[in-house]
């Protein structure tokens, strides 16, 4: 009967079972237990009649299953019937309740009513009584669910024993729970359950630890094996929701946990709050439960543990409460409410919570740990391989579930930042915990964001964002916006300007110029200073600016390297809309900034508020426009007048305030990059368009523009400054690229603005001005020089022509200077000499022939400036050039004379008569001897040229040439030189105030590279090249060496130690006359003694004898 095929067949085995627990429940009954009985055998009686039973409903366990169905279906309708019940129909409705009998006496045997039925003492009784337990779910999982928590509870408090990892096998317990958890699941809400009953009772035995290593053990299985039987479930959102159901209550148990006392540092109260993923397995077995979840359901998963961080946030900053809510999710979730219960107040303790301010702190410790360690969770099941995978590969519905994750993390994202951000502003003390979770919070969500907008694919990824721009503009998207934008840049950094996913990042520029078309009147302020709308203008900008960085990168990636037809089109077609956008808001914020400055002046909070942020924005449109200028190179040249001409404005406004001295650093250093950013552009324009800059070049180069000090000047926090070297780079960008035939007469003009004679004169502008046409020379051929060489002439003269101070004047002549010897550099020398000799026409007669006045220092002072400087650098090939002037050069040396070697003065009472150590002379006097030194430069330069050369230009003209220069020179060495005299040295203040005007005039002290008598009298010496040249000279310098006044002494040894030591051997013809003269100086003071002793020792050393009995 028991094998027959009919349903009576089946009928009979459920009567077998029947009676087979019947059995079972008598000898298990502690009612029927006789004290000293014996237990072994009575166990052993139970265990057989398990196994027998697990056998019958394991082999028919089908057919048992059809008598359920059948027992429901007859259910349903016995009220319709009015047939009399047959007695098989009897039997059958009598299954669901015996079936509830037998799933209890079987949850008792294995220690789940310890006070009716007597538990079972060995494991494989326990495993036979689980295993049965599993079939009876499979047969009629309604009908059992009631028993099904107390058995769960059963199976975990037998880990509470020591020894239980003998009490249930893990093969027995892993399938009952794979048919224990899935059949709860499917008919617990039929009972009035719910997962959270579930897991509140069934992990919160497990999750404390406690106990030996292999109880440790158990636990992981135990979590191991619930996850395997939630993931059973018959759907992948179920799934998903109950193991992260799962993972949250986990988290919340072990959050409530570091409520209770530890041992911990007393410098180290808030290490749970760390991101440390080295706990141990006692503490974190939320990590297990995530590790198991299966690649379909990580992401699902990451999106439900983020909803519920996101809604704990939003209780820590007192937004929301859990008082009265129900979930709105699936039904295999545990709402947050429960799992902040869990955190709170551990399981079976309630679920009331009161508002984040009303808790301990202890419990807000605990709330604050859970909300961090969601976030983090998320970040790290994000950052696994298999959910990398999953997102790259996502299609469909999991495509959805991605995307929906990325708009919740940005979400959360932005509320984060404006949680923290708003307990900032509003002075809040908080705890250690809570600044360290608002510390955590931010990194954590933007390593979430970073780690999934880089796998989300192309389609799915622009799609969210284009929704997202494209939504109304409320406050609480700002930051969502501002943070969508910035990925977006970073995304689109990654794509090739040839690749498939090229196209759809280029449909997403109109959404990024939309943005940068905002409504301009969110900017205005109202006329009494004050802005209502400040808040509004700033995000307003915010927005806008990362718009512009977001379409450079777009044009940085996006087009083409090379000017492929097709490819560079369609970029271009997307771009000079973009590039049109731009210009527009670059010349309506440099008008209002502009505006702000010169209506606004005094006004601080309109000052540093709303021309700070345009400066700002000021600063971002110009780098835009740089890089798509770069980019779209002569596509642009239909918006370059509205690019230029505010680009240069804002500079010159800039420079202004600057200038002004503002001694804010911050409007400092606002200032300096708005200097920076348009200097930049400014350099793409010169290097991608330089043809098309001519009717620019005036603006560039007006005052207060590029040649600015404002652009060159040094602050105080920084040594080598940045915005000097974006000059340099512009300056050299306009002198290489624009042609020489267009710079050169606009930068004339300008420099004719800078130094016209109406009191307005800005030398500083003018030598920048000077510096631009020295590169634009010296980047320039012969050819393109020749049809602007007199304009650069007229430049030179007027630089040459200026006369202001002390401090200007050599400035502006080195940089004249400079220029001319770029200019030399590029014409033959038969250009030079017609060259140079209209310098000299400019300059004029040495003396006036009609009026016989002197002609203008100043001018004279540059000739012999330029000619110093000419001379040095070309050496002998300026000796004919020299040759013209020759007659200037012995005007000037007897013009010096003539004021500076006066005869001596007796005193007025007729005594004793004395030399005057230096005069007082007026300043016109002075002005008249200021061409000496830059005079004796120039021959002293072509002095050594010509000795180089074998001495024949200064032997010229029978030696008379020679005896014109020395003549003159011979008599400054006895010069009084009046310490009013201007001179160019490298001495300090400090050492010039120790220095008197002979010493640095005649000696050479700090003016060797400037001109002195004492270096031109050696190179005169060194040219002349003969024993008979050397005599007369030899003897000024011995008379100046016997002469009465000490310094005069010094610098007549000084001189003969020069030559000595430059000629060498052969003036050792000539120490025996000076060595009378030597033998006196040796008694000197100590100075001139040992320049005297250097003289003989060197004399010793050529001679290679003794001159000791000489001296005698």
């Amino acid at each position: 009967r028991v094998l027959g095929n009919s349903i009576s067949g089946a009928l009979d085995i459920s009567k077998l079972s029947s009676k087979l627990f019947e059995h079972l429940l008598s000898l298990s009954s502690t009612k029927n237990l006789v004290e000293g009985s014996d237990s072994g055998g009575r166990d052993y009686t139970r265990v057989s009649i398990l196994q027998t039973l697990f056998a019958i409903h394991s082999r028919y366990q089908s057919r048992l299953a059809q008598l359920m169905v059948k027992e429901g279906s007859v259910g349903k309708h016995a009220s319709a019937s009015k047939r009399k019940r047959s007695r098989s129909q009897s039997d059958v409705g009598s299954l669901h309740a015996a079936t509830t009998s037998r799933a209890n006496l079987l949850v008792g045997l294995v220690g789940g009513n310890a006070a009716t039925i007597d538990p079972l003492n060995s494991g494989r009784g326990r495993t036979l009584s689980l295993s049965l337990l599993t079939c009876l779910c499979e047969e009629s999982p309604s009908a059992v669910v009631t028993s099904l928590l107390p058995a769960l509870m059963s199976l975990a408090g037998t880990l509470q024993t020591d020894g239980a990892d003998q009490r249930v096998d893990t093969k027995g317990l892993g399938d009952a729970l794979v048919a224990i958890v899935p059949a709860y699941c499917a008919h617990a809400r039929s009972a009035n359950l719910s997962l959270f009953s579930l897991l509140e009772n069934f992990v919160g035995r497990i999750i404390v630890p406690h106990g030996s290593s292999e109880n440790e053990k158990w636990r992981c299985n135990m979590i191991d094996h619930l996850v395997d039987a939630l993931k059973l479930l018959p759907t992948k959102e179920s799934s998903s929701e109950a193991v992260a159901s799962l993972a949250a209550c986990v988290m919340a148990l072990q959050a409530f946990n570091i409520q209770k006392p530890k041992t911990t540092s007393s410098n180290d109260t808030d290490s749970e709050m760390s991101d440390d993923a080295e706990h141990d397995s006692e503490t974190r077995l939320d990590l297990r439960v995530l590790a198991n979840t299966t690649r379909g359901i990580k992401i699902q998963v990451s999106l439900s543990l983020l909803q519920y961080a996101e809604k704990l946030m939003s209780y820590i900053c007192g937004l929301s409460s859990f008082s009265g809510e129900k979930s709105s999710r699936g039904n295999m979730a545990v709402d947050v409410s429960e799992v902040a219960a869990l955190a709170l107040r551990g399981s079976g303790k309630g679920k009331e919570n009161g508002a984040y301010s009303t808790l301990s702190e202890a419990q807000q410790r605990s709330i604050l740990y859970l909300a961090i360690n969601l976030l983090q969770s998320v970040r790290d099941e994000l950052s696994t391989t298999k959910a990398r995978n999953f997102v790259r590969k996502s299609k469909g519905d999991d495509a959805d579930v991605c995307l929906r994750l990325w708009n919740e993390l940005m979400q959360t994202h932005a509320s984060t930042l404006r949680a923290k951000h708003a307990k900032l502003l509003q002075g809040m003390t908080m705890s250690s915990a809570e600044d360290r979770f608002w510390d955590a919070a931010p990194i954590a969500t933007s390593e979430c964001l970073e780690s999934l907008q880089n796998l989300l694919p192309v389609p799915h990824f622009l799609a969210s964002v284009s929704s997202i721009l494209t939504g109304e503009e409320e406050d609480a998207t700002h930051f969502h916006k501002k943070k969508i934008i910035k990925l977006l840049a970073d995304r689109v950094a990654e794509v090739s300007s040839d690749s498939p996913e090229a196209s759809l990042f280029l449909e997403m520029v109109p959404d990024l110029v939309a943005q940068v078309n905002l409504d301009p009147s969110t900017m205005a302020v109202a006329a009494d200073g004050k802005d209502s709308s400040a808040s509004s203008m700033r995000r307003t900008i915010v927005m806008q600016q990362g718009a512009l960085i977001a379409i450079e990168s777009f044009a940085r990636s996006l087009y083409p390297s090379t000017e492929n037809g097709k490819l560079a089109a369609s970029a271009a077609a997307v771009f000079l809309p973009a590039l049109a956008s731009v210009a527009k808001l670059l010349d309506d914020t440099a008008s209002l900034w502009i505006k702000a400055n010169d209506g606004n002046v005094g006004n601080a909070e309109v000052s540093s508020g709303v021309a700070d942020a345009q400066c700002q924005l000021l600063s971002s449109s110009s780098l835009c426009v740089s890089t798509l200028v770069t980019t779209l190179k002569a596509r642009c040249l239909p918006q370059l007048p509205t690019i230029i001409k505010p680009l240069v404005k804002s500079l010159k406004s800039a420079n202004v305030l600057l200038l002004e001295g503002s001694n804010d650093p911050a409007a400092s250093s606002t200032g300096e990059l708005l200097q920076l950013s348009i200097l930049k552009t400014l350099q793409a324009i010169a290097e991608t368009m330089p043809q098309f800059l001519l009717p620019y070049l005036s603006l560039i180069f007006s005052n207060n523009g590029l040649p600015s000090k404002a652009l060159r000047q040094g602050y105080e926090h920084g040594t080598e400054h940045s915005v000097r070297t974006a000059v340099a780079q512009l300056e050299t960008a306009l002198s290489t690229k624009v042609q020489v035939r267009q710079l050169i007469p606009a930068l004339g003009q300008a420099l004719a603005k800078n130094l016209r004679s109406d009191g307005n004169e800005n030398w500083e502008e003018a030598c920048s001005i000077m510096n631009v046409m020295t590169i634009a020379v010296e980047s320039s051929q012969r050819s393109e020089l020749s049809p602007v060489i007199g304009k650069i002439f007229n430049g030179l003269v007027m630089a040459y022509g200026y006369e202001g101070d002390g401090d200007s004047i050599p400035q502006m002549l080195r940089c004249a200077n400079k220029c001319l010897l770029s200019l030399v550099m590029k014409l033959s020398e038969s250009q030079l000499r017609p060259l140079y000799a209209r310098l000299r026409e400019w300059r004029g007669d040495i003396v006036d022939a009609k009026e016989g006045s002197l002609s203008s220092p100043a001018r004279r002072y540059a000739f012999w400036s330029l000619s110093a400087e000419l001379s040095k650098s070309l050496r002998s090939i300026f000796l004919p050039c020299l040759t013209s002037v020759l007659t200037d050069v012995i005007d000037e040396l007897e013009i010096a004379v003539s004021l500076l070697c006066q005869r001596t003065k007796k005193k007025a009472d007729g005594s004793k008569r004395r030399r005057v150590e230096e005069l007082d002379s007026s300043a016109d006097g002075m002005e008249k001897v200021k061409p000496l030194q830059p005079l004796l430069l120039c021959l002293e330069s072509a002095l050594k040229a010509d000795a180089h050369e074998g001495g024949d230009w200064t032997r010229g003209d029978d030696n008379q040439r020679y005896n014109m220069i020395l003549n003159h020179l011979g008599k400054f060495l006895l010069a009084q030189i009046p310490k009013e005299i201007p001179l160019l040295s490298d001495l300090t203040s400090k050492e010039k105030a120790s220095t008197s005007a002979y010493q640095q005039i005649v000696q050479g002290v700090g003016t060797s590279e400037y001109g002195n008598v004492v270096g031109c009298l050696t190179a005169l010496a060194a040219a002349a090249g003969n024993e008979q040249l050397w005599k007369p000279l030899n003897f000024a310098v011995l008379e100046a060496c016997g002469h009465e006044r000490n310094e005069v002494r010094k610098a007549g040894i000084g001189c003969l130690l020069s030559i000595i030591e430059t000629i060498g051997e052969e003036y050792m013809v000539l120490l025996p006359e000076c060595l009378p003269v030597i033998s006196e100086l040796l008694e000197d003071d100590e100075e001139i003694a040992a320049m005297a002793k250097e003289c003989v020792r060197q004399g010793e050393e050529l001679l290679g004898e003794s001159l000791e009995d000489s001296l005698r």
